[in-house]
């Protein structure tokens, strides 16, 4: 059941799947706040994904089940707690602008997630059902948000904040699921700096299989 958190608990469970770059991002998250070992991880087989309806009427991952009983979804929600919960490190900055500018990035990571995942979806259905018109749209935003990201690339804070963390996220699954083939020798910066960011034990503890 939903409710409206009155205190700050720890999370005890979150229900994921291998590969979903928003699932990855909260994993990200956990770790680069020290946190990953506390929490439980639950991966959610193509079978189970109905159960999750149970936590999130929407029936969908991330979910976080906190250890006094109360559920938040969703990832950014989910990344903002986590990143509540330990003073050693703000990911989302607290003070302004920079928190927008951190949060806006996150956005748009989160857009491309949401591009590449159409693709995808799209590209799993049959010839019959299958609409090239979805693809050629979600395709094209996907590179639209490439190339300003490739423009942004040199800007990005080292080490990551949440707004990295979406988009490296997002990249990941781009390539897991090959939806834009070549990219990285279109968008050479932006291709460069994911290469780095894959190096931090986050990334390689959380890539998709």
């Amino acid at each position: 059941m939903l409710r409206i958190l009155k205190d700050i608990y720890k999370i005890l469970k979150c229900y994921i799947t291998n590969n979903s770059p928003y699932a990855r991002k909260v994993r990200v998250v956990a770790f680069e706040t020290g946190l990953y070992d506390e929490v439980e991880w639950k991966i959610i087989t193509r079978e189970e994904r109905g159960d999750i309806q149970n936590f999130n009427p929407l029936g969908k991952v991330p979910v976080a089940i906190l250890d006094a009983g109360d559920i938040v979804c969703d990832s950014p929600v989910i990344c903002a707690y986590v990143d509540n919960l330990t003073s050693s490190r703000d990911l989302i900055p607290k003070s302004e602008p920079k928190r927008w500018h951190v949060l806006t990035l996150e956005a748009l990571g989160d857009g491309l997630g949401e591009a590449v995942i159409s693709v995808s979806q799209e590209n799993q259905r049959s010839n019959e059902k299958r609409s090239q018109g979805i693809v050629d749209r979600q395709t094209g935003k996907a590179m639209s948000a490439l190339s300003v990201l490739d423009n942004a690339a040199s800007d990005f804070n080292d080490p990551p904040l949440m707004g990295e963390i979406a988009v490296a996220c997002a990249l990941g699954y781009m390539e897991f699921r090959d939806i834009v083939p070549g990219w990285s020798e279109t968008y050479i910066n932006l291709a460069s700096w994911y290469a780095d960011i894959l190096k931090r034990q986050s990334f390689r503890r959380t890539a998709p299989e």
